[in-house]
């Protein structure tokens, strides 16, 4: 085996061996199970913000590299022995107004602008959105 070739079996048979606990809520019945799967990468959580009219819950899950939009991996591929990268959150703004068309829309009202709070984080049970801060400082705690 090459030299190339061992860190990227020892990765693969890493995370075989390493699975990820994420809070998952029910779609349907918004109850929040706890969910292990050896394909998870990150936990996310989708914290309530006051007078948001699009999200009247939070929302929590276990994201797969699949799945993940791009800018979350950067953000904890460079963690070592003295810098870890334990969580991180975006304040995003979805501008729907700006793309929305009544020729393509069965709705007929013009939708809102939608601001969502996206939080991802690397550790097991890391994304419970009851007690997502008191996580925050159990890390600061622990680490």
């Amino acid at each position: 085996m090459n030299s190339c070739m061992f860190p990227i079996f020892f990765l693969s048979l890493a995370s075989g061996i390493y699975s990820l606990k994420c809070y998952q809520t029910n779609k349907e019945t918004k109850e929040m199970i706890i969910v292990e799967d050896d394909e998870y990468v990150l936990c996310s959580v989708f914290p309530f913000i006051r007078d948001s009219r699009h999200l009247v819950d939070s929302v929590a899950d276990g994201l797969k590299a699949e799945e993940m939009d791009k800018p979350f991996d950067k953000f904890f591929e460079d963690n070592d022995h003295i810098y870890s990268m334990l969580s991180t959150c975006m304040f995003e703004r979805y501008g729907w107004p700006k793309v929305w068309s009544p020729k393509f829309n069965s709705a007929r009202q013009v939708p809102e602008v939608e601001y969502t709070l996206r939080c991802v984080c690397n550790t097991n049970l890391c994304n419970s959105p009851n007690s997502f801060s008191s996580h925050i400082h159990q890390l600061m705690e622990s680490h």
